[in-house]
């Protein structure tokens, strides 16, 4: 097959390698290099086709009014870009795309991808599971970046990882990845975690916490 990572893309479950081989034969599809740093797409940019990641990696970003660019997500191979926005009327990208590394994209019109979906069911079904999860994803974000200190960024950040019921956690992204993903400098994410620890709320080695007050950690985020 051309293209084998698609067959772990949600927007293709349950479909073989030949299964998608022949689908794609029967659609105008075009695959697109972009070099680290180039724009795949920009903020307010009409979303014409399906474009799903086949290998490099992209970031989302947002810029607010002052200028400060705050990362949404990284969409590594086979996510889709703004996959669940493309049959919104008069639908655009929210964010700026860019390229973290060397990427290609995989690009499908819409009018061939509803195509797609109107030939095959489980395709359908994957396209609207997606939309599902994304909405999800999306009110889980919401809800994160209503929590107006950093302190209760990262308590809730802490309690959302795997172990925190019994007290003790890894993380999962560099403290800058993290400071990214908060919408925050690495510094002042490095002055809080410091103050948590000196607080007793945590005991921080490299990249395993202990959460020595569970209670203390909930008030932060849901005060």
């Amino acid at each position: 097959m051309r293209f084998p990572v698609l067959i772990n893309s949600p927007l293709f479950k349950g479909l073989s390698d030949q299964e998608l081989e022949d689908l794609l034969k029967a659609v105008n599809f075009r695959v697109r290099f972009f070099h680290a740093g180039a724009i795949a797409a920009q903020a307010g940019e009409e979303i014409s086709s399906l474009m799903v990641v086949l290998s490099g990696s992209f970031r989302g970003e947002m810029t607010d009014l002052s200028g400060r660019t705050m990362k949404i997500e990284d969409m590594n191979p086979p996510q889709g870009l703004a996959a669940a926005l493309l049959f919104g009327a008069g639908a655009r990208y929210p964010v700026n795309v860019t390229a973290n590394v060397d990427s290609e994209l995989l690009i499908i019109d819409k009018r061939d991808y509803l195509m797609l979906m109107s030939g095959d069911s489980r395709i359908l079904s994957n396209y609207l599971a997606f939309i599902c999860t994304k909405a999800q994803f999306l009110s889980d974000r919401l809800r994160f970046h209503s929590f107006h200190t950093i302190k209760g960024k990262f308590a809730h950040y802490l309690a959302s990882l795997p172990g925190a019921a019994s007290g003790r956690v890894v993380i999962d992204r560099t403290q800058q990845e993290m400071a990214d993903y908060f919408g925050v400098t690495r510094p002042s994410l490095a002055r809080v975690i410091s103050e948590m620890e000196h607080d007793g709320l945590i005991k921080v080695d490299r990249r395993e916490i202990r959460l020595n007050d569970l209670k203390g950690l909930s008030r932060l985020f849901e005060g």
